[in-house]
């Protein structure tokens, strides 16, 4: 009778327990052999609370080095410990802290264009955030109707005998700044020589050291930056203001740059308008960024040391005007990482690689988190076999993969486990192996440096979600594709970290 009550109160026991653990929303054990049970154990509902959270106005758009990104990196770096992931950043922290100033954009700035006409001046506004953006890395201040003069890309290249600077005044002027470098072929060693002048960093300081006080920047991509200038004023417009200013200069605004990329020659001009620039802002120089690191190390001893990848960035731009929500970019990204690693955490699956989660800080002022990462990795650069990297995955029907011709083989992997478990539309593309692959993305960053680098992305949207845009809203995500791609990451990370040789290898499709 002792015996059969002890049994009792031993399945009472664990009943309760098990009651306790699904009050308190635990994840009940999953099969670690079974990974059917594995890449279906992340649900919709799952995705959905982290972007809700991502894109709350309490998170203030997640800007690196505001309280709201380090809201975020917190809220991550707990679920990544819940999840069973070991810490792998620095001090056995999930955090790998690195410095970040940055500027806080305010509510108050505009600007307006003044038109000759006879003697006097027409004033024309602009709207936000369509044809005008407050400039995230704009000092304080206002300009008044200063002259404005056309510098195209705004280099001083000698190397290329190139100077948009050339020949025209700009001291005490507003410049107008074309996005990009004028170079738009694809021969890697070139490419290579015209990337440092592609930042507008480097093109506010180029217009500061020719006397300019001012910058419009031919964008209305909301851009955080981390060019800020004492006294220097800037601020996005978009190709309709443009055309607006070339009116009665006898130059067509879209021909002029065609021809301007077409022959590498530049086009600067003084416009003969005026304009009106005010900005908000207050600049934090002692600003702190973090990419937050989580791990489940490998177990077999002689591919331990070898390291599959997962990252996508965490950040957005922050508030510029109104609440930057950054909902497709890049909280549904960095929420489908967040996926994998409790799919994989959660499970007690044993991999024989070690598996890496990282979500980047930084990506929005310049791929600064990921960079950090490559100058101070938690082990060699080389150690890691294939990195995926996720931005923007949130629309449409489809899913796809890109990776460089070279690496192309490894895209068989993410196509093989789309077709066991989701079964969506899939595309794979292969990109060249030129030296800026998706430049504007972290995996750019480890590409460079020779990392096999696999874009996971989707297709098949019928609605554009606004990109760096107030517009980009939890609302226009499509949570069912953003499960299936946690699944697809899920079973391509499984399969990758336990097979004995990774095929790594030159594909024509």
């Amino acid at each position: 009778m002792n015996k059969l009550r002890n049994i009792i109160c031993c399945v009472a026991v664990v009943l309760f327990a098990q009651q306790l653990n699904a009050q308190r929303g635990a994840t009940p054990d999953i099969a670690k052999d079974d990974p059917t049970m594995i890449v279906h154990s992340v649900s919709e509902n799952d995705l959905r609370t982290w972007v809700s959270y991502f894109v709350s106005d309490e998170l203030r758009g997640r800007l690196t080095g505001d309280i709201g990104f380090e809201l975020a990196a917190n809220y991550a770096a707990n679920l990544f410990k819940e999840w069973g992931l070991e810490p792998a950043g620095d001090n056995g922290t999930y955090f790998q802290k690195f410095p970040h100033p940055y500027t806080e954009v305010k509510q108050g700035g505009y600007m307006k264009l003044y038109f000759p006409q006879g003697k006097e001046w027409i004033e024309k506004s602009y709207s936000y955030p369509d044809d005008y953006m407050p400039g995230g890395c704009s000092d304080s201040g206002e300009l008044k109707q200063l002259e404005l003069v056309y510098i195209g890309f705004g280099l001083t290249a000698p190397e290329f005998n190139y100077d948009d600077y050339k020949g025209v005044d700009v001291k005490g002027k507003i410049v107008i700044c074309e996005a990009g470098i004028p170079y738009t072929g694809r021969e890697a060693e070139l490419q290579k020589k015209w990337m440092p002048y592609q930042y507008h960093s480097y093109k506010m300081k180029n217009a500061i050291q020719h006397g300019a006080v001012g910058m419009l920047y031919v964008s209305t991509l909301g851009s955080p930056g981390v060019g800020w200038n004492k006294d220097f004023i800037y601020a996005g417009i978009s190709e309709k203001v443009v055309e607006d200013i070339f009116i009665g200069t006898g130059r067509n605004y879209k021909e002029s740059k065609e021809k301007m990329q077409k022959a590498i020659k530049p086009a600067s001009f003084a416009t003969g308008k005026k304009a009106d620039i005010k900005a908000v802002t207050k600049y934090h120089p002692n600003g702190v960024g973090y990419n937050v690191i989580g791990m489940i190390k490998g177990t077999d001893p002689t591919l331990a040391p070898e390291i599959i990848m997962a990252g996508g960035h965490l950040d957005h731009l922050g508030i510029m005007g109104e609440l930057m929500p950054g909902a497709l970019d890049n909280a549904s990204g960095a929420s489908i990482i967040m996926g994998a690693a409790k799919a994989l955490g959660t499970s007690g699956f044993k991999p024989k690689r070690t598996l890496i989660f990282i979500l980047y800080g930084a990506e929005e002022t310049g791929l600064i988190g990921s960079a950090f990462y490559t100058q101070n990795p938690i082990s060699p650069l080389s150690d890691i076999k294939v990195l995926f990297n996720i931005d923007m995955l949130g629309t449409g029907y489809g899913l796809a993969a890109s990776a460089a011709q070279k690496f192309g083989s490894v895209l068989n992997y993410v196509e093989q486990a789309n077709s066991d478990y989701v079964k969506r539309p899939f595309r794979r593309w292969l990109g060249g192996n030129e030296v800026v692959s998706r430049p504007r993305t972290d995996g750019a960053v480890f590409f460079q440096l020779g990392v096999p680098v696999i874009s996971m992305f989707s297709f098949g949207s019928k609605q554009r979600v606004p990109y760096h845009h107030p517009g980009d809203v939890i609302e226009l995500l499509n949570f069912e594709i953003m499960r299936d791609a946690v699944k697809v990451l899920t079973m391509s990370l499984m399969e990758l970290s336990a097979v004995p040789k990774i095929d790594i290898s030159p594909s024509d499709n």
